[in-house]
């Protein structure tokens, strides 16, 4: 990962430093829960401010405060003079790890604060984690994804997980662990994996997403272990014949980097030669409608396959409604709706109108209802078309059962979505790695 601005800067008492670690979200349109990250090499803000500050004035223009979490830092001083700038520096009580940078016109940024002496594969998986687009994972969250404790003083530092460890295929006395490592990743509104599901995931079916898994080779499932025998990461990968393409089907490591990085590692020299590897391309039985990697939930997978090569496309947005409410419904003439075989559920229309928006309604599964929606873009999109369909897609959802739902839109319709209730949950990746890269692992 490369600092959005790695220029160096000068500090309070004028000793030259280096440039600030500094990743920032690259739309900075505020949908997210934060606007970067930021990853200082001291806990002191005497010394590290000056950089950071250098790093954002060009874009931002002057920061004339900065908001600190007190817990985070050795001491925190009232005030700097940085070149003649009187920065004023308060506390930001009750949001650990984290910095407001506020500018002349009291437009701030929200940044997360990595502490200094984190390792670097994880500092750079939560500051990947922090600058995605729309990402909505609170500041612990991200931090405690993969990230190891601080040792006592004078103590020596746990030995890495992966120390001694051996990739050996997978076997029915792993079902336990491996379903644990499913379940830790699992989004909200995504159904808990079951015993039945992961067997059908070894094994390459999906009764909910049955045509992808036909064109495959039977899979092969793969575990990491450390030398008592535990099960530390889990993954399956295929060949697709008609393409010879690879395929990463799923990956469960509970984020940490070693184990990220030994497992996509090991699927990518087992499918070396091939005309290109994919990487969370469709749902698995794991997750019958999850069709892609959730960026922001999952920051480690996704930075270890873009360190291996992979260039990253984004999929879809998953948003999530838990109220159970819903606005009466007149029904519109306009709206039809017809069966739905894969999924079950309804397909929703429009006819007639070649840009309205089109929606799957899947019936509903442990009162969750789940919707597809494919919309034009904003430009051409029409509102009050678009708001009826969401209505009635909603209501059948909830009159056969649903509490809540679950949306994956491919196009943007934020302030549809959100005057119905959903929230951004995760924006969904898939991954390609051409033969180019591919050459490269022997």
């Amino acid at each position: 990962m490369t600092p959005n601005s790695p220029a160096p800067s000068t500090s309070a008492g004028g000793a030259e430093l280096p440039g600030a670690r500094l990743l920032l979200e690259p739309t900075l349109t505020r949908e997210g829960m934060f606007d970067g990250a930021w990853w200082p090499r001291s806990r002191d803000p005497q010394r590290e401010l000056p950089a950071l500050l250098a790093a954002l004035d060009p874009r931002f223009g002057p920061v004339l405060r900065v908001r600190l979490d007190p817990d985070a830092w050795d001491v925190v001083p009232h005030h700097l003079v940085m070149k003649g700038r009187f920065l004023r520096i308060s506390y930001l009580p009750g949001t650990a790890g984290t910095i407001r940078v506020i500018r002349g016109d009291q437009d701030g940024l929200l940044l997360l604060v990595i502490p200094p002496d984190t390792a670097e594969s994880v500092a750079e998986a939560a500051m990947a984690a922090a600058a995605c687009p729309g990402s909505s994972m609170f500041a612990a969250d991200i931090l405690a994804r993969g990230a190891t404790a601080r040792p006592a003083s004078g103590a020596e530092p746990a030995p890495p997980p992966v120390r001694g460890s051996a990739v050996r295929p997978y076997g029915s006395a792993d079902l336990a662990a491996t379903l644990a490592l499913v379940n830790a990743d699992r989004l909200p509104g995504q159904p808990a994996c079951s015993p039945r599901m992961l067997g059908d995931a070894v094994t390459g079916t999906s009764a909910g997403n049955p045509l992808p898994w036909a064109e495959l080779d039977p899979p092969h499932t793969d575990v990491l272990v450390d030398k008592a025998g535990a099960v530390l990461g889990a993954v399956s990968y295929a060949v697709r014949p008609r393409d010879d393409a690879g395929l990463i089907l799923w990956l469960h490591a509970r984020e940490v980097p070693a184990v990220v990085e030994i497992l996509v590692e090991h699927a990518l020299r087992r499918l070396r030669r091939r005309s290109a590897v994919h990487a969370f391309a469709f749902a698995s039985a794991l997750n019958p409608t999850l069709a892609a990697l959730p960026a922001a939930r999952r920051p480690v997978t996704s930075l270890v396959l873009e360190q291996a090569g992979f260039s990253s496309s984004d999929s879809w947005r998953y948003l999530r409604r838990v109220s159970a409410g819903i606005r009466p419904v007149a029904v519109s003439s306009q709206i039809q709706v017809a069966p739905s075989s894969v999924p079950s559920g309804w397909w929703l229309t429009i006819p007639g109108h070649d840009l309205a928006a089109e929606a799957v309604a899947a019936t509903p599964s442990d009162g969750v209802g789940t919707l597809w929606w494919f919309g034009p873009d904003a430009a051409h999109a029409d509102q009050e078309l678009d708001r009826a369909l969401l209505d009635r897609a909603l209501a059948l959802l909830y009159a056969h059962g649903a509490h809540e739902a679950v949306l994956y839109a491919d196009g943007e319709g934020a302030s549809l979505f959100d005057t119905a209730g959903f929230a951004l949950v995760d924006r969904l990746y898939t991954y390609t790695r051409n033969d180019t890269a591919a050459s490269r692992v022997c």
